[in-house]
């Protein structure tokens, strides 16, 4: 939520998200770039690592130099360039990627997709896919966009002999690709919905291959599943709100705590505060409906209560990084500054840094002392000595995370 300047989260999976009550509809989204960018951290699969050649396949037209763009260097926080723990010439991608290192990991990728065998295709794609989706990572999505057309332009075409790429690629290259084809579309994201709706029909005809076995089954109605969430999400990025929410009701398959997660949500986005709250009422998971129950004090404008509310939930659950969050924003509003720093500012020392950790800290700092950017720049530097780790969108930041 975003209340004046500060940005409040919530909670949701295993994922950080972020949510304004009061902001943008792509706030709302929880299963596309994210999704992807979680995956990208994995260290890739061993059968990856291996190439099998197929005669069949031809990818010299994802192997033009061209295509890959190199990667600029000044939106990257200078406490992090120069950081002794920038990783060394010749690291593993793999280790990149599990240290969080994804700007090197999508220089990396791209240039050993470059040697690849051309009928490499499992590598290729693989390759590939780790590269988009650490652009992503690194807040690149307009470079990712523009590398992924040849694929994009392969999968709309369909020109002799993409039968024999398109099974081949990716479940998870596929919704990259249909994520990044609807960034800066002319037509506000309508393709792209399309596109879920085709990969979904796809996807009801393996449902419906009586040979396949119960495990196979069972991952596809899953993949049906997530498509669901996915059209909401899309559609909230559009603005649609009022018909991903009745989107949502036609997804019986979907996790009923889910559901009404995401309808709470949508609900708080218009401004219905008690249809909200209706949706919280009929959540089971516990941490969900305390922290939205908070969350929704701060659209009511009960600060003080929700202040109490937070403070509370921060010293009953064990992840607390979002609620402490929140907790020192609604101590911001209700005029305890100090007190807001100092919570913040503990948070900053013991977890990752975020994205609405360092932006309200950074806000705080400017609000607090004349010399804002000695302390913003203090605190990059202590964001650049800590063990380099995938959470939070990896290790290195932007300066514009600092407000720099």
């Amino acid at each position: 939520m975003q209340v004046g300047k500060f940005t409040m989260s919530h909670s949701g999976d295993s994922k950080l998200r972020l949510m304004h009550l009061v902001a943008s509809p792509s706030d709302l989204t929880t299963t596309t770039a994210s999704a992807e960018a979680q995956r990208a951290a994995e260290p890739l699969p061993e059968s990856a690592v291996e190439q099998r050649l197929d005669a069949n396949v031809d990818l010299r037209f994802l192997q033009d130099p061209n295509i890959y763009h190199p990667l600029p260097t000044d939106d990257v926080a200078p406490a992090f360039s120069n950081s002794k723990q920038q990783p060394q010439p010749g690291t593993p991608l793999t280790t990149l990627l599990q240290h969080g290192h994804f700007r090197r990991a999508a220089e990396d990728a791209a240039n050993e997709l470059l040697r690849c065998a051309s009928n490499g295709a499992d590598r290729i794609l693989q390759l590939l896919y780790t590269r988009l989706a650490c652009l992503v990572l690194v807040s690149r999505t307009d470079l990712a966009a523009q590398e992924a057309i040849p694929l994009i332009d392969l999968l709309s075409r369909n020109p002799p002999g993409a039968e024999d790429v398109v099974p081949r690629i990716p479940w998870e290259l596929r919704l990259l690709l249909v994520r990044l084809q609807s960034i800066g579309a002319a037509d506000g994201g309508r393709r792209g919905v399309m596109a879920m709706y085709a990969l979904a029909a796809e996807v009801r005809a393996h449902l419906n291959n009586v040979d396949v076995d119960e495990a196979e089954h069972s991952r596809w109605a899953g993949r049906l599943r997530d498509l669901g969430l996915r059209v909401a999400d899309a559609l909230v990025e559009m603005g649609e709100l009022e018909t991903a929410n009745r989107h949502l009701d036609t997804l019986t398959n979907a996790n009923a705590d889910e559901i009404a997660y995401r309808k709470a949500l949508l609900r708080a986005r218009v401004g219905d505060v008690a249809g909200a709250q209706n949706c919280v009422k009929k959540l089971q998971d516990e941490h969900r409906r305390a922290s939205l129950k908070a969350l929704l004090k701060v659209a009511d404008g009960e600060l003080s209560n929700a202040s109490d509310t937070f403070q509370a939930l921060v010293e009953q659950q064990t992840e607390r990084s979002l609620l402490a969050n929140n907790l020192a924003v609604s101590m911001l509003y209700t005029g305890h500054i100090i007190d807001s720093r100092r919570v913040l500012k503990d948070l900053s020392t013991q977890q990752p840094g975020f994205s609405a950790l360092l932006f309200n800290l950074s806000t705080v700092y400017e609000l607090c002392t004349e010399r804002a950017v000695d302390r913003k720049t203090a605190l990059a530097q202590a964001m650049a000595a800590k063990a380099p780790g995938p959470d939070s969108g990896g290790w290195e930041k932007a300066t514009f995370e600092f407000k720099l």
